[in-house]
């Protein structure tokens, strides 16, 4: 993990030299690397363990929407790109890398380990609805709904915009299961598993640096957007709402590093 972590940081640093004119954009671009960094770490630590035990499948797939709808918005349009020259090519290349690695967990959790996948504790959403489909309908449809109402107008066309929106609400709730499935197992939590994890609050972190200072831009009366005003707003309360959902989490995590132990969260059931 230090090894890991050193090399982290000489490749953040080395972007920052060489693509950041510094000022707040390479916020975006770090939150990038940092969630990228933890895609990165999970398909490692099951390689090396060979095993699936503890990942959510469903937090997976969702990441895999994520980061396609992005794709969509960002690759031929430049309204959502940093302003710095990572924008230029960097920022793109890092969430094709993303996706590329969440398919890879994808396939090592539902193809390769998946003996070892506690399919029974990844249950969020298997109410009333087929278990497969639940995230979909309880998590990306009111995100996709919301960014039909609420989405900016920085490339100039429909799809995109909503898209791009799409991706980033429904990015601040994609982490539910995996805290959901953590929540039905409890007890210790495997060491790369709960770096895996943090990263994610980590990035929002950063993200939420970036919007503080950028959100208003995203604001327009005159977008194609319902309540186009308002959509800063909006993109702010979802980056609060992805902090809020990892803060107990960062709370057990932050006491694991302190105490040099394993990461213990307490389960609300046992199965």
């Amino acid at each position: 993990m230090v090894i890991a972590y050193i090399m982290a940081a000489i490749l953040v640093f080395s972007v920052y030299h060489l693509l950041s004119d510094g000022d707040f954009s390479f916020y975006l671009t770090l939150g990038g690397m940092t969630r990228t960094f933890g895609f990165a770490l999970l398909a490692f630590r099951m390689w090396k363990e060979k095993s699936a035990m503890g990942i959510s499948l469903k937090t997976l797939q969702l990441y895999a929407i994520v980061f396609g709808a992005r794709l969509s918005s960002i690759l031929f349009f430049e309204g959502y790109l940093p302003y710095d020259k990572s924008g230029d090519w960097f920022y793109q290349t890092n969430e094709i890398l993303a996706l590329g690695l969440v398919f890879l967990n994808i396939w090592l959790v539902s193809v390769k380990f998946r003996a070892t996948y506690a399919e029974a504790l990844d249950a969020f959403g298997n109410l009333r609805v087929p278990p497969q489909f639940g995230a979909l309908v309880y998590l990306a449809g009111p995100a996709l709904l919301i960014a039909v109402i609420f989405h900016p107008n920085l490339n100039s066309f429909f799809l995109s915009d909503v898209a791009w929106t799409f991706a980033l609400y429904l990015e601040s709730v994609a982490v539910v299961p995996q805290l959901y499935l953590f929540q039905r197992k409890g007890g210790e939590i495997e060491t790369f598993t709960a770096h895996y994890v943090f990263t994610f609050g980590l990035s929002r972190f950063f993200l939420f640096i970036f919007w503080v200072s950028s959100a208003h831009e995203l604001n327009d009366k005159n977008s194609q957007s319902i309540h186009g005003g308002w959509v800063g707003t909006v993109v702010l309360l979802m980056q609060v709402i992805h902090l809020v959902l990892m803060g107990d989490y960062s709370f057990y995590y932050i006491k694991s590093l302190k105490s040099g132990g394993p990461l213990v969260l307490p389960g609300i059931n046992t199965v």
